[in-house]
């Protein structure tokens, strides 16, 4: 091969390897972005960040509803509900769509929050707020 041939195919790699670090730094950047949106709705509470992995109880406690207000909702009269289960394994069990149960989550907290103005702290207690030793506990630090 001639060295003009080895410095355009060089070349080309270099550019292909220029191209493809841009491509994965933009993809890291957005996923950066979209990981900080998440957090800050979380953050806020926000009835957006409700998936298919959260359970009942778990929903209940984070956005501060009762959760026999959360099942009444999704229309589960069970003396003992399944409490351990996930949005995702009730919308099986009860054989309805995965979003429909979400949404129906998202709106009862919503629905809640209107009956409740004074029960709902917005936002959260922050969890930096209880690592200050002077307040942890109730015990004064020396």
């Amino acid at each position: 091969m001639s060295l003009r041939v080895k410095l355009i195919l060089i070349g080309i790699l270099l550019l292909l390897a220029l191209a493809t670090t841009a491509i994965a730094a933009n993809a890291t950047y957005q996923a950066v972005q979209r990981f900080q949106q998440q957090k800050a709705l979380a953050a806020a509470a926000d009835v957006r960040t409700i998936r298919p992995w959260m359970t009942i109880p778990y929903i209940a406690r984070y956005y501060h509803v009762p959760e026999a207000y959360l099942y009444h909702s999704l229309h589960i009269y069970d003396t003992h509900p399944p409490r351990h289960a996930t949005l995702h394994a009730l919308a099986i069990r009860f054989n309805r769509p995965v979003d429909e149960l979400v949404h129906q989550v998202q709106t009862a907290i919503l629905n809640y929050r209107k009956q409740h103005p004074t029960k709902f702290r917005y936002p959260p207690r922050i969890a930096a707020q209880d690592t200050d030793p002077a307040h942890t506990s109730g015990r004064m630090w020396l």
